[in-house]
């Protein structure tokens, strides 16, 4: 907007507003306008320092688990981003004017780093690079490497025809049977296509709003905490055959809110696992190993008019008849299934609407054409229940996505404002966690933080998938491709040795 306007505030401001002050338009503008102040700030940081020609300490006023993974502390030259002749570390001159950081955002565009290859241009839909002979590793084997804007259903037919080498498919049943069929030996490995495949680090989930969910207005009592598990209860008991229809062996069920790729997940083995609401509101096992599939859909049902009942609803003959005030009888989930019903929970849904509805429930699946719809929803709190997913890092802190700050006294905020949970208990132990560097403690600490969320019922875990990578067999030589891909070490991480047949 600035720079439609020859970034001249007063004159943005007389055009658009005529007869207004840019402090009528930008309230506060005075303020805004004053820069930081320099000639008497801190000289240096004391916390950073450097330990030696290729080495640095940073020294954090607490213990903060996570900071290793996200401080980020990028590498960049001094002498192309800065002068060197402005560099005198005993003298507080790190390589430009204090204050000025002109010198580096004039190479905004043209970016210089240490990696195996060198930035080119972008166009077309095209980032193209080309070999770094100087990479401290070795200049790569493959002098040109191009980077191809594509959507999703482009991906394997790219690999098929040959204008893809390497790429990344949605991994489902059918990408599966799609590359089994391209080789000649009828599996995802063979003279056509080489498939490498890693549980993603994330998993998907249903989430339920405890604001929009709830009885009285009060989303952390007893009753609401009972509304949500009865619709818990019927989501989990199909996530099994929706899981297994989707994916196939490319997915597994999971039954807690945090990614099996995590040291902080709780594996079966574990003593106090337990299979996400599978008890009714008496905290009875609702199955048992030799029921039917008919058995175990009557079993779920009758679980959730235990605590529809619970939650104040009135059941009759099995049938819940009125809901308590501030609940409902008819609720609404979002779905962004591309308006196809094309996603790995949408026969979730619509198993879970078909059987609430014999109980006198309405439960209506909103599948929407654009993914967009579902977070502007969210943000206009305007999305009871809804299906997605979440990217998980290398630490399993909980802060963004889980805490509060009830705790302290504050609003409730972060990511959190999508569940709008807010538990002082589950605040303490996020904080807990992450300011302990003892994994022991952290996983167990994390356990208890999993269970409650699991007892406010804002989320149903449902999936953890596979992603996989492949490769052109014909013309990619894998005996140059690390053979040791994982979830937190991919191809990319020995992109140099890689060469073409």
């Amino acid at each position: 907007m600035m720079e439609a306007y020859g970034n001249d505030i007063a004159n943005l401001v007389s055009t658009e507003n005529a007869g207004s002050s840019i402090n009528d338009v930008f309230p506060g503008w005075d303020d805004y306008t004053v820069g930081i102040e320099t000639s008497s700030s801190a000289a240096n940081i004391t916390g950073i320092q450097k330990t030696g020609d290729y080495s640095v300490k940073i020294t954090l006023t607490e213990e903060n688990a996570p900071a290793i993974y996200t401080l980020g502390i990028p590498i960049a030259p001094l002498h192309y981003y800065g002068d060197t002749a402005k560099y005198d570390y005993d003298n507080n001159k790190f390589g430009f004017d204090k204050g000025d950081l002109s010198s580096v955002r004039a190479k905004t565009t043209e970016p210089l780093g240490a990696g195996p290859y060198k930035f080119v241009k972008f166009e077309n839909g095209v980032v193209s690079f080309e070999a770094n002979e100087s990479y401290y590793l070795g200049a790569p084997k493959t002098k040109n490497v191009q980077f191809l804007e594509s959507q999703d259903q482009d991906k394997l037919n790219g690999v098929i025809t040959g204008t893809i080498d390497i790429t990344d498919p949605s991994y489902s049943i059918d990408t599966a049977k799609a590359i089994s069929a391209e080789n000649s030996n009828g599996e995802v490995t063979g003279d056509k296509i080489t498939t490498d495949t890693v549980n993603n680090l994330g998993y998907g989930y249903l989430g339920i709003s405890a604001k929009a969910v709830c009885v009285g207005g009060d989303p952390a009592s007893d009753a609401s905490k009972a509304l949500r598990k009865a619709f818990a209860t019927v989501y989990a008991r199909y996530r099994d055959v929706t899981v297994d229809s989707y994916y196939g062996p490319a997915a597994s069920v999971i039954n807690y809110p945090i990614s099996d790729t995590s040291w902080a997940a709780p594996q079966k083995t574990d003593a106090d696992y337990a299979i996400a609401f599978s008890k009714d509101a008496e905290g009875n096992d609702i199955y048992t190993s030799d029921m039917t599939d008919e058995q175990k859909d009557e079993a779920a049902l009758n679980a959730a008019l235990g605590f529809f009942e619970k939650a104040g609803y009135t059941v009759a003959d099995g049938k819940v008849t009125a809901a308590p005030e501030g609940a409902k009888m008819e609720y609404e989930v979002w779905i962004p299934a591309d308006g196809s019903g094309d996603h790995p929970s949408f026969m979730m849904l619509n198993l879970a609407s078909d059987a609430l509805k014999k109980i006198g429930i309405t439960l209506n699946v909103k599948d929407l054409a654009h993914s967009s719809d579902l977070w502007t929803g969210l943000e206009a709190d305007q999305v009871p229940m809804w299906c997605a997913a979440w990217g998980a890092a290398l630490d399993p802190d909980m802060y963004q996505v889980y805490y509060s700050g009830v705790e302290s006294g504050l609003e409730a905020g972060g990511s959190n404002y999508m569940y709008d949970i807010a538990d002082p208990e589950l605040d303490k132990l996020i904080l807990d966690a992450r300011t302990s560097l003892d994994q022991t403690y952290r996983k167990a600490v994390y356990k208890s933080c999993l269970d409650i969320i699991i007892d406010w019922a804002v989320e149903v875990p449902v999936y953890q998938r596979q992603n996989a990578i492949i490769f052109s067999t014909e013309r990619v030589n894998m005996d140059t491709v690390t053979p040791d891909i994982t979830t937190f070490y991919g191809w990319l991480q020995e992109v140099e040795k890689i060469e073409l047949n």
